[in-house]
This record gives structure tokens, sequence and C-alpha cells, in this order.
């Protein structure tokens, strides 16, 4: 009797283990099947590299991918197939950010129940948020020049456009690649650049949260900052100004001395705050981190940091990300590629601080860009000229639209390319215009 109640217990264990590794493998296989199922090397769910199934849309249901029967084709034209390249991908998989390599389980159709298996062999369908026209827009504005353009609706936090120069014709790919194109890099995401004076918004942040009379203070600029045995310019005298105008005049010495008076750690903690060191996801994916390098206390270093040279760099999605975030009133959205899919927001700064941003964004294009030169647009700005050794300056130009039926902010970045309101300006204004129509 005592062996078969021994018997009996040992076959208990192994029947309860038995299913305790069931249940593990089933709540894993919920988890991570369609991972599974989109593997590479699953010949169910590729032919010769491409996906045997689905289709891949816009947010208005235009056919940027579409695989049938093995066979997989892109849009119709080529200007959609280029412009869009870098958030659909190419054919090798090489583009990480591309939406075949990244969304695989749901372009193919994948569910628990029936894994791959579609009686019609349609697979599924992928609605991203992006618009096809805003990436033709985009494309046609960078004009061959490398680049990048972010754009997200601050409501939502859809991601509207995510274009990146160079590109290609993804139905007629390159057979060789000219050495640090980077024309399988995504830009917009996966790219971090010097971002000139646009930083100029995160120390603002900085200042407005931890220097109590910033508004109350006059500011005198005669050209020249001296700090820690060298000096930090302007390219011309501004003279007496209160901070609007600093802004405005997008004053290095305004900019140097207030990253002074805040210190390093306070300048890095804002930088981590507002996600420019640290990066952020855009659905499962994360974009490119940046850097700001503090230099020493009162050093020279810490007051370029703090006017956007020296070592700053930001990713274009991350600056659209915060244009967001002061457009939202101080909550930066949930990033996606995907239509209809929203999630909790993060607060980075202050509802009062980001009002005090807009206001002063809008006189940015008030006083300086000038209105006339975005008609219809209910912009708010900044722009910046970073100088990097290279022939010209990077260009920026970021914002968002104070309009609550074109809820859009952006960024704009052009390599080699001159002033930031000279040369990226005009690329804001061609994308904008085509996403307010």
């Amino acid at each position: 009797m005592k062996k078969v109640r021994s018997r009996a217990s040992a076959v208990l264990l192994i029947a309860a283990a038995v299913l305790a590794l069931l249940g593990l493998f089933v709540l894993q296989y919920g988890r991570d099947g369609g991972r599974w199922a989109a593997f590479i090397s699953n010949g169910d769910a590729y032919a010769s590299g491409s996906l045997r199934a689905g289709t891949v849309t816009d947010r208005d249901g235009e056919i940027l991918y579409l695989a049938s029967d093995g066979q997989a084709r892109y849009a119709a034209d080529e200007e959609t197939r280029r412009a869009t390249l870098h958030v659909v991908g190419d054919r090798e998989l090489r583009i990480g950010t591309g939406a075949i390599f990244r969304y695989a389980e749901a372009i193919l159709g994948w569910d628990p129940l029936n894994g791959l298996w579609d009686p019609a062999g349609k697979g599924g369908t992928l609605t991203l948020s992006v618009d096809a026209g805003v990436h033709r827009a985009a494309l046609e504005a960078l004009d061959g020049r490398r680049g990048a353009v972010a754009v997200i609706n601050y409501k939502t936090g859809e991601v509207v456009c995510a274009a990146s120069s160079p590109t290609f014709d993804p139905e007629d790919p390159p057979e060789t690649v000219e050495d640090g194109s980077g024309v399988y890099l995504n830009r917009a995401i996966s790219a971090a650049f010097t971002p000139g004076s646009t930083y100029k918004l995160v120390t603002l942040t900085a200042a407005i949260e931890c220097i109590p009379d910033l508004f109350e203070r006059d500011f005198e600029c005669d050209g020249v900052y001296e700090i820690g045995g060298g000096r930090v310019t302007c390219p011309r005298a501004h003279g007496k100004m209160k901070i609007e105008d600093a802004l405005a005049s997008s004053c290095n010495c305004v900019f140097g001395a207030l990253a002074v008076e805040l210190g390093g750690q306070i300048m890095g903690r804002y930088a981590e705050r507002l996600g420019i060191t640290s990066g952020h996801f855009v659905d499962s994916l994360r974009t490119a981190a940046g850097r700001f390098d503090v230099g020493g206390e009162g050093s020279l270093e810490l007051a370029w940091s703090g006017a956007g040279q020296y070592h700053d760099l930001v990713c274009p999605m991350t600056m659209a990300r915060l244009a967001a975030a002061i457009a939202a009133g101080g909550t930066a959205p949930a990033l996606t590629q995907l239509r209809g899919v929203s999630g909790d927001g993060e607060r980075i700064m202050e509802e009062e601080t980001a009002a005090r941003l807009a206001e002063m964004m809008d006189y940015c294009v008030f006083r300086t860009y000038g209105d006339e030169k975005f008609p219809g647009l209910d912009l708010c700005a900044k722009s910046g000229t970073a100088e990097t050794g290279a022939e010209k300056p990077t260009a920026w130009f970021t914002g968002f639209l104070a309009d609550p039926d074109h809820p859009y902010a952006f960024a704009v970045v052009v390599e080699d390319a001159g002033s930031g309101a000279g040369a990226a300006g005009p690329v804001a204004n061609a994308v904008l215009q085509a996403a307010v129509r």
C-alpha cells in the first residue's frame, strides 16, 4: 500500500510539473508567438527575403507594401516608394525602423489560434499612422540633401512623418552603397545631430523652473561672454533685453550665462528629464540617445553646451517630442507609428513652463522668422544653426502649430545646409502645408 501511495505521489508531482511547464509555454506563446512566427528563417513567413503575405498602408489607406503568394511589391509610384522607404523598410531588412521588419507578425496576419494559416492567403493589414503625402513633400523639400523630418500629432502621439534622406527606390535598390552615405539609416529616429540654438529650449525650460526672477531680469549682450578662460560669442551685440528677446535673437551669450548659473547638475538633470540623453520609445523602437556633456562647473564648455554647441547631440524625433510636450501643456505624448493606437503620455515640464515656452516660440516667428514665410500656419518655432566643422552648418527648425484642428509638432534637420531659418525653415513650411491639407 505504501508503494502505491508513493508511486501515486510521484505521478501527481510529474503531472503537476507537466501542467506548470505547459502553462508557462502557453503564457510565452501568447506573448511571443507572433515574434516566433515572424522569425526571418521561417519559410512559412518569408520567400526570398520578402514577407509571403500582408499589406501595409498609410493612415488614409494608400498602399505602401503588398505581399501575396510570396511576391512583394511596394507603392505604385517611385516618389512614394523613395519617400516612405525608411518607415516601410527594404527587401533585405537592413532598415531597422521599417514596418516589414518591426511589425512582421501583424502584416503576416498571425493570431494565437490560427498562427499564420490564412485560407485566403492575403495575410493581415497594417495601417500606419504616417501620411504618404507628407513624406513626399518632405523628400521634395529636402531636395537630395541629407536630413530628416519628424512630424507628430501632439494630441494622439501618432507619428505623421519620419522621413529620411538619402534614400533609394526599394524596387531598384543600389548594387553598391557609398561608404558613409547612411542610406539605410532612418535619420529621423536612429540618428542624433548637433542641435545648435534649438537646444536653448532645453536650457530655457530649466531656467524657467529654477530661476524665480527670470522674467524680471534685464540681460545685456555686447557680443562676447567671457568665461572659464575663453569666450562665448554672438554674431553681433544684442544689447539690453528681456529673456523673450534673448530667445528670439538666439543670444549665445545669455544662454551660455544661464547654463553656467544653473550649473552642470541641473542642466544634466533637465537633459535627462526631457528625453535628450536617454531617448524614448516609438512603439517598441527606441530613438537614438542624444548627448549633453556639462564640462566643469563655471566652464566655457558648460556655457557652449547651454547654447547648443560643444558635444550636444539630439535626435530629431526627440526634438519633435519636446515641441509636442510644449504644445500639449507639458506632457509628452506616447509615440506610435500605428494608426489608432494610443498610450499614456509623460509629464516632462510644468504646465506654466510649457505655456511660457509656447508664447516665446510664437514671438520668435513674429519677430525673427516672419509670419509671411508660413502662410496660413499658426506657427510657434525655434531655429538652430549648428557649427559642426563641415563646410556649412547643420540647419534645424522645430516647433508646432497652435491649431487644434491640425495639432502637429515637428523637427527638421538638414545637414551641411546653412542657417536654420534659411535652410530648414522652408522645408518645415512645405511639410506643414502638406500636413494641413
